[in-house]
């Protein structure tokens, strides 16, 4: 069916999707507390096995949401990102290099911090907990901040995310996996290089490349890997050169996919993971206050001091440069919002402490009300700092005449 321009416009909104998201979670809290709060979980952890032990992982409804249906989310994130590695701020590559640092900073200031509080307590395995970001809520974070926010931030923030995702899947696999399937990594390995290397010899149609993308996922599903980060990869090989009609192909996949992605799949996620149940007791028992606080404070002091002073000494040391709409308050912002996630960090919670509930519901009540202040700090901040200089302004370094930290 047709759409007109003004449907067209609000199915290309940021904004529309964002309050969307935030009603889809409205919709999960509500249920989970409220009168039908037995159906909550009955729906989305209801069994669902298909595919055998190749995919022993995916049990649950929430699990082939999370890792089947996001698929989809990634592959947009994975075009928008490529768009912007051909067309905007990545393509320069000092430019680049800084998310992917501030990335690496974020993961090891949250892990320290959650460290520090729960050293030698029954929540010390939990470490790993706070480190990811769930892209999808802070890209809806940042559109609810509309033109307070420059427009090289939700690219830098994009780029962090999926890189501090990544990070955090191998943290997953390494340490807390209970398994783990080399020959189907090895294969899926395979498969992603010999896709990278068609892609440079050949003219590799799209459908070729997303037939690949359900190959790899498979694979990485079966490997025991986040299979919905083959999205990502398949969204960065969709080929990109003009074809006939004068448009990329990248381009008009992400113009079809990108409504279905924030009005279809994003809420559906919502729904399924920020449905938080809040009961008295929650911080009783061993451990458990200490699991609260840790988390909480990782969210927001490990993520936010961890990314600003990754980026810092980047940009510092002359390895890299932030983009030209973006300065050092802004980059503060985007770093507290950051702090905000739920889906990884819940699955690394359930594994970190197996058997033991009550440090699972804590780390749950710590991500909530860490991934609330993170969001509190990053809007406070980026609504102080304006909406930045525009195209062609000053960039944040020192080489190109910028004071070393201009606040």
């Amino acid at each position: 069916m047709a759409t007109g321009p003004r449907l067209q416009r609000i199915l290309h909104s940021d904004v529309a999707a964002a309050w969307v998201l935030v009603a889809a979670v409205g919709v999960a809290l509500v249920w989970a507390n409220g009168p039908w709060a037995s159906t909550y979980d009955s729906t989305w952890m209801h069994a669902t096995r298909v595919g055998g032990r190749a995919f022993a992982d995916l049990t649950t409804v929430r699990d082939w949401v999370n890792s089947g249906l996001m698929a989809v989310f990634f592959l947009v994130v994975g075009l928008e990102i490529g768009r912007e590695r051909r067309h905007g701020d990545l393509a320069d590559a000092r430019t680049a290099v800084v998310p992917v640092a501030g990335a690496l900073g974020g993961m090891a200031g949250a892990g320290l911090v959650y460290a520090f509080v729960n050293h030698g307590g029954p929540g010390a395995p939990g470490w790993g907990i706070p480190m990811a970001t769930d892209i999808a809520f802070a890209l809806g974070a940042l559109a609810l901040l509309g033109r307070r926010v420059p427009p090289g931030l939700r690219v830098f923030l994009l780029t962090l995310a999926v890189t501090d995702d990544i990070g955090s899947v191998v943290v997953l696999a390494v340490f807390y996996s209970q398994r783990t399937s080399v020959p189907a990594l090895v294969g899926a390995a395979v498969v992603a290089v010999a896709l990278v290397v068609l892609r440079r010899t050949v003219r590799l149609t799209t459908g070729v490349v997303l037939i690949g993308g359900v190959v790899l996922w498979a694979l990485l599903a079966a490997g025991g890997v986040e299979p919905a980060l083959a999205g990502v990869v398949a969204g960065l090989l969709v080929p990109a050169r003009r074809d006939a009609s004068g448009r990329e192909p990248a381009e008009r996949l992400e113009r079809r996919v990108g409504p279905w992605s924030a009005f279809a799949v994003l809420p559906v996620f919502a729904v399924a993971n920020a449905g938080i149940t809040f009961h008295t007791g929650m911080l009783a028992g061993p451990g458990s206050a200490a699991v609260f606080a840790g988390v909480g404070l990782a969210r927001v002091l490990g993520k936010l001091g961890g990314i600003t002073v990754a980026c810092l000494v980047v940009v510092r040391l002359g390895l890299g440069r932030l983009p030209a709409t973006i300065r050092w308050r802004h980059l503060v912002g985007g770093a507290a919002v950051a702090g905000i996630g739920f889906t990884v960090p819940l699955l690394i919670a359930e594994l970190a402490f197996v058997d033991r509930p009550r440090l699972v519901a804590a780390a749950e009540l710590g991500l909530f009300a860490g991934s609330a202040a993170a969001f509190a700090v990053g809007a406070a901040v980026l609504i102080w700092s304006g909406p930045g200089e525009p195209d062609g302004g000053p960039p944040g370094t020192e080489a190109e005449g910028e004071p070393p930290i201009p606040w």
